[in-house]
C-alpha cells in the first residue's frame, strides 16, 4: 500500500508504535504539560474506530528534532454513483476521506485534527479545515481532557464526509471555461494559497492535463481542483505538511466560492 504522506527532507516517516519510544520532554513552565505523541495518535485512532469508521491506513511523520508530529489516517468511504437531475450518471472519481493530526511539544503548532481528502489516481492531498473546530496548546488545564476532546471532534466526521461528497459532486458536474479557471487560480495565489512556481504548475496542468480521470467530464471544477492540488505537492528541502494544510485549505475554499459564483450566474 502506498504511503499517504508526501516526502520531505525535514520529516521522518515512522510507525505509530515507534512514537511510544519517543521521550516526552519536561514541561517548559508551570502551565506547560506535554502530551505523548503516541497517546495522541492512539486517542485519535480509538475515537475514529469507536465512532464506527474503519481506518484503512495510518501514516505518521516527525521532525528531525522529534518536536512536531503530523499524521494522516485513511478512512473507508462508500462510493455511490452521482447522477445530477435530468442528466446521465457522471464518471465518479475515486477519493478517500482523511483525518490529519498535528501537534508539537514546543508549542510551535497547536494540537488539533483536520478533515482532508486524497484523490486515488494521482495521490493529490487536500485539507478542508479543522475537524470540530478543535485545537489546543498543551497546558495543564487541557492535557488531561485530550481524549475527550478528540472523541468530540471525531463525532463530526460523518457530517464532514457527507459535505465533502456533496462539494466534490458539484465540482465534478460544474463546467468552467479556461479563462475563468485561470482567474480562480490567480485568486488562490493572491490569497497565499500558491507560491509563484506553484501557480505556474497549476496553470500548466489546467491548460493540458494528462490524467484522464480528472478530465473525464470535460473542463470542470474537478479538473481545476486537481490541477491546484497537483501543484501543491511538496518539492525540495522546504516542503512540510503544515504548509500543505494551510495552502490546500485556501485552494478548497476558493474553488467552493468560484463554484457558487458560477451557479449564481
Amino acid at each position: 500500500m502506498s504511503n499517504l504522506m508526501y516526502s520531505s527532507s525535514t520529516d521522518i516517516k515512522v510507525e505509530r508504535d515507534y512514537l511510544a519510544n519517543l521521550q516526552t520532554p519536561e514541561p517548559m513552565g508551570s502551565r506547560h504539560a506535554p502530551y505523548p505523541f503516541h497517546s495522541f495518535a492512539t486517542d485519535t485512532v480509538n475515537a475514529i474506530e469507536n465512532a464506527g469508521f474503519k481506518i484503512e491506513q495510518e501514516d505518521y511523520a516527525i521532525t528531525k528534532d522529534e518536536n512536531r508530529l503530523f499524521g494522516l489516517l485513511n478512512i473507508s468511504r462508500p462510493i455511490k454513483p452521482f447522477k445530477p437531475f435530468g442528466m446521465p450518471a457522471l464518471h465518479q472519481p475515486s477519493w478517500n476521506l482523511l483525518v490529519g493530526l498535528r501537534g508539537a511539544h514546543d508549542q510551535s503548532v497547536s494540537r488539533g485534527l483536520a478533515i482532508g481528502s486524497q484523490v486515488m489516481v494521482c495521490s493529490n492531498l487536500c485539507f478542508h479545515g479543522n475537524l470540530g473546530n478543535w485545537q489546543s496548546k498543551q497546558t495543564t488545564n487541557i492535557s488531561h481532557r485530550i481524549p475527550e476532546m478528540v472523541a468530540d471532534a471525531v463525532s463530526g466526521l460523518g457530517n464532514a464526509g457527507k459535505k465533502l461528497t456533496i462539494d466534490f459532486d458539484r465540482f465534478n458536474s460544474t463546467q468552467i471555461d479556461r479563462d475563468t479557471g485561470d482567474d480562480i487560480l490567480l485568486d488562490v495565489y493572491r490569497s497565499g494559497g500558491f507560491s509563484a512556481s506553484q501557480l505556474g504548475r497549476a496553470i500548466e496542468d489546467w491548460d493540458n492535463c494528462s490524467i484522464e480521470e480528472h478530465t473525464a467530464n470535460g473542463r470542470s471544477l474537478w479538473w481545476l481542483f486537481n490541477s491546484a492540488t497537483q501543484a501543491l505537492k511538496p518539492r525540495g528541502a522546504n516542503s512540510n505538511h503544515s504548509d500543505l494544510q494551510h495552502r490546500s485549505t485556501i485552494v478548497y475554499n476558493k474553488l467552493l466560492a468560484g463554484g457558487q459564483r458560477l451557479l449564481a450566474a
